[in-house]
């Protein structure tokens, strides 16, 4: 399980060196060379192990096509989203689409461990993010947020689970 946060650097070429407590536990699940690299809620970076992540691809393909928080759950991830291969040197290439919308270019970060995923922020942005939940501010879009449909995705697989 991923746990705890480290600093990292992404290089000038956007690849990032993963933390040695991280590449242990990559070794020890035993998780493979290939990651799904993406956003969820378009403000950062997120580093799956392929096999965490087709899990969750798993329980959205349950779901209905024509449902709108899967709808935009798909649209967000498939835009950010790619597949990469770690190098000899433990380090995965961001996207350049990833590496430009969170400014990760030739830049210090943190690496957060989210149990099954990595994020991935420059500290300032981490920083924002833990301000926020201390002194949550209020939404007021008309549309669908992307951290709505998470809320309602979740509730539907729990559903789906106990009914089951």
């Amino acid at each position: 399980m991923f746990r705890g946060s480290q600093e990292a650097k992404v290089d000038e070429k956007g690849r990032l060196k993963l933390p040695a407590d991280f590449m242990k536990v990559i070794a020890d699940k035993q998780y493979g060379p290939v990651f799904f690299i993406t956003s969820r809620d378009g403000r950062k970076a997120e580093i799956w192990p392929m096999q965490e992540w087709e899990i969750e691809e798993a329980k959205k393909a349950e779901l209905p096509e024509d449902d709108p928080a899967k709808i935009a759950w798909m649209q967000i991830v498939n835009y950010f989203g790619s597949v990469v291969e770690i190098d000899k040197q433990d380090r995965l290439m961001l996207s350049k689409k990833v590496r430009e919308k969170f400014q990760l270019v030739n830049v210090e970060v943190v690496v957060i461990g989210s149990q099954r995923f990595l994020t991935v922020q420059t500290e300032s942005e981490a920083d924002q993010d833990l301000a926020s939940l201390v002194g949550p501010g209020e939404g007021s879009g008309k549309l669908m947020t992307i951290a709505e449909a998470r809320s309602i995705l979740a509730q539907r697989e729990a559903s789906k689970q106990q009914g089951s």
